[in-house]
């Protein structure tokens, strides 16, 4: 993690928040002068409170927006993520 300065973060939203994994890796590494860019899937609840919980974990990060998305609607949602990894160009 060293050699990053950017971190894209993907996680599901289960009860509103990412899993004890997710929460397991943040607590291994330092978060110092990172950019985390999180991407989630959800059946309704978005981002939840990951966001905030991401932002208490790892508060010397810079969390960026990111991309949620409905887990039923993955397979037609190609033209969205191709927006999201390339920056929107």
């Amino acid at each position: 993690m060293d050699q990053y300065d950017t971190i894209i973060l993907g996680y599901p939203c289960w009860w509103g928040t990412y899993p004890m994994c997710v929460a397991t890796f943040l607590e291994g590494h330092d978060w110092t002068g990172k950019t985390v860019i999180p991407f989630t899937t959800h059946e309704g609840s978005g981002f939840g409170q990951s966001l905030r919980d991401l932002k208490a974990a790892i508060p010397a990060a810079t969390i960026k927006k990111g991309l949620s998305i409905q887990g039923s609607k993955v397979k037609s949602a190609q033209a969205q993520i191709e927006k999201f990894v390339t920056g929107g160009k």
